[in-house]
Formats: structure tokens, sequence, C-alpha cells
């Protein structure tokens, strides 16, 4: 006890001395927000890591519940640096960090260069831009925005599907007044790597969008233009530099308690690919890779909704279609069903069931032009402890039990398959 005594008494003088400093610096009031997964999972049955089948660049079409095999985090700062007279700018910025192995405890960034079950993950600059808000005397109420960031993205949380992802360096202005709506527009850009040439290709893009009621709807509309931006060598080399569009409508409703929405997308020649993958930046060589697709659509209905004061409800229904690039060759077509239904047992405990079925072709090319369909069924039962009620209700820690069938699943670990094995795992889930 003596020390102790001591302890707290030598320090003292050292706390009040750097409570005064701190109570002679300005304020701080920094934004910090964030979003992070990570757990552990494995085969019951056949030993080793689970087996995911979707992942975040392309989404989880059984639904993502029991299928992340990863570690990852995104962390945001931000600040309001000034606001004066109905003016403001703040800075905002933001940084992640991957690691596809989770099965390892020394996750550096560069550990391994060869590769191997000791690889780091991976860190990248995702936003950095700066906003004012109120900026421009001509569009009172917009906001001016320069820099790189996450574009209005749209997406499925339960599918991690980002079927609107057009992001990247660019500038635009927000929320201009018009009518009964709000319109945006934004120039972006994200560069390319030509497949044959190997050569990085800017890839702008023109996004303009307007978003107004319809009745208790609201009604967004989405153009994008992607136009490549070759350089005199790069043509001398004979890049291919098609451009390409993409159109989005996406109808939002309040519906029991909840949302629903329905997306109608289609996107054509180097933006082909967008009505059947993740909505992403095009592609500036699709015409000249096989596999590829000329154009491709998306019809999709999603929401979650509470069907009583214990349960709630997720689910999503997608069809989606491509035409191959390359004549004859089989065309990609894709259905995916998946419900999530949640019982809240208290205010920190639930249990989540996930089932999810997907049925998909991918497109044919030259040399391999027909293709068979793999499907892909999904059962997940995960019991949950969370940071209040609700279905968005995060932090949260799951326990789960999971079964995957069908030909995807017969086809995984190189044709040793996983079908109708139990994957067992513990995961945590952040936002903030």
């Amino acid at each position: 006890m003596q020390n102790n005594k001591r302890f707290f008494g030598n320090k003292l003088p050292l706390a009040a001395a750097v409570t005064a400093a701190c109570l002679a610096m300005p304020a701080l009031a920094v934004d910090f927000h964030g979003y992070a997964r990570a757990g552990s999972s494995s085969n019951l049955n056949n030993g080793g890591e689970q087996t995911c089948f979707g992942n975040g660049a392309e989404g989880h079409y059984v639904g993502r519940l029991a299928d992340e095999c990863d570690t990852y985090a995104e962390l945001s700062l931000g600040d309001e640096l000034y606001n004066e007279d109905g003016r403001s700018f703040r800075f905002d910025s933001m940084v992640s960090y991957g690691a596809g192995n989770q099965g390892n405890d020394f996750q550096s960034f560069s550990y391994n260069d060869n590769g191997g079950a000791y690889d780091g993950g991976d860190i990248s600059l995702r936003q950095f831009y700066v906003s004012g808000n109120n900026v421009v005397d001509a569009l009172p109420g917009s906001t001016l925005w320069a820099g790189k960031r996450y574009y209005q993205r749209l997406d499925v949380h339960h599918l991690d599907l980002y079927y609107l992802n057009n992001s990247g360096y660019g500038a635009g202005v927000e929320n201009i007044s018009m009518g009964t709506g709000k319109l945006s527009v934004a120039y972006l850009n994200h560069d390319n790597r030509d497949g044959a040439s190997g050569e990085f290709v800017q890839n702008n893009k023109f996004d303009v969008r307007y978003a107004f009621p319809l009745g208790d709807n609201t009604l967004t509309l989405v153009g994008v233009y992607a136009m490549a931006d070759l350089t005199d060598q790069q043509e001398d080399l004979g890049i291919e530099d098609e451009n390409g569009y993409h159109f989005l409508a996406e109808l939002a409703s309040g519906f029991m308690g909840g949302f629903n929405k329905f997306v109608v997308q289609y996107g054509a020649d180097s933006m082909g690919f967008t009505g059947f993958e993740a909505g992403g930046p095009g592609r500036v060589d699709n015409a000249n890779v096989g596999g590829y697709l000329e154009s491709s659509y998306r019809i999709l209905n999603h929401g979650v909704v509470k069907l009583s004061d214990k349960w709630e409800l997720g689910y999503s229904a997608l069809y989606q279609a491509g035409e191959a690039h390359d004549n004859g060759a089989d065309d990609a077509e894709r259905m995916s069903l998946v419900v999530r239904p949640v019982y809240n047992w208290s205010p920190i405990s639930s249990t989540a069931i996930e089932l999810g079925f997907d049925d998909v072709t991918y497109a044919g090319n030259a040399a391999e032009p027909d293709k068979e369909s793999a499907d892909l069924q999904k059962v997940a039962i995960a019991q949950q402890w969370q940071a209040g009620p609700g279905y968005w209700a995060r932090p949260v820690i799951r326990l789960y039990a999971a079964s995957f069938f069908g030909d995807q699943a017969k086809n995984a670990r190189g044709g040793d398959g996983v079908d109708g094995d139990i994957q067992l795992g513990a995961q945590i889930e952040a936002w903030w």
C-alpha cells in the first residue's frame, strides 16, 4: 500500500500539469468512424479453415452471414474546420486494412514477399477529401467536394454487394436544389490496366444523379459515362479505348417499419459488366478481352422490415444477365434469393438465421464457349450478443454454424468439396 501511495503522490503534479495544458489548448472534436470484422472458423468434418464463396469485391450471393473468411477494417477521421455565416468546410479521411488469412497471429503489412500462410495484410487509403457546404453562391444549400472518396455508394448489406460503387479521385457538387428533388454531378477517374499491354489507362467517369419524391417514395436516377483517356504513346501501342455507360433507377419506400428498395440497372460497352458484377469503375479494354460482357442488366429487390416486436427480416431477390462479348459464347445469368430472419431475445441478445440460394452461369469465351451453371445453397444460424436491439445494432459478437450445398460446394477445395460439411465459427462485426 505504501508503494501505491508513493506512486500516485509522485504522479499527481504531472497529472495536474497535463490537465492544465489540455485546458489551455483549443477543444478538439474529431469525428471518428469505422467498420471492422474478424473471426475464427473451421470445417467440422473435412478439417482446415472454413471455405467461403463470396467476398467484399463481388458480393455474397447466398448471404454474408457465416461466409466471411477475412479480416477487414476501415477507420475514418474527419473534422469540420470552418463554419461561419452558414458556410462550412470539413476534411474526411479513411484508411482500410485487410488480411485474407485469419489463422495466423503475425499479420504485418509485408512479412513474407514469397507468399504463404504467414503473409501479412494490406493497407490502403480509401478516402481523402474536402467538402464545402453552401460555399457556391449560385447553388445555395449544395456541397462542393474534391479529393478521393466513396461516392454515394448503394448496397445490399447482407449480400455485401455494392450494386453502384463509382468511387475514386475527382470532384463534384452534391444536393443541388432542382424542382422537387436534388441533383448531384461529379467527375471521377479510376485507372484501369490494359489486359494486353499491362499499361495503366486513365478512365474518366461522369456521374449525374437526381433524387426526387414520388408520392411517399423516393426515386433516384443515375447515369454514368466512362471514357478512356489514352496518351499518344498508348494510342501508338494500339490499346483499346472503348467508352461505356451505365444507367440505374432505384425506388425507395418505407415498408412495415423498415424499408424496401426496387432497383433496375443496365450497363454497356466498357461498363458492360456493371449490371452483373459489383457496380464498379468500368474497363477500358472490354472489346479486347474474351469472356467479358458487352452489356448486362440487373433487377433487384431488397429491404429490412419488422414482422413484430421481436422478429425482423432482411431479404433480397436478384436476377441479372449479361451478353457475352465473343460471338457464339454462352451468355451470363444469375439468380440469388436470401432471407435473414432475426429474433430478439432481449435488448442485447438475438438469434439470426440466414437461408440463401444462388445459381450462376458465367459468360463463355472463344476458348470455352459453353459454360455450365453452378448452384449453391446455404443454411446458417448465429447466436448474437449486440449493443442494443434491432437488425442494425453493432458491435456484435456471433457464434455460428453453417452448411453449404450444391455444385459450388462440391467443386470447392480443388474438387475435394465441402458439400454438406458443418462450418463452425465466431465473428465480431462493428461499425460506429
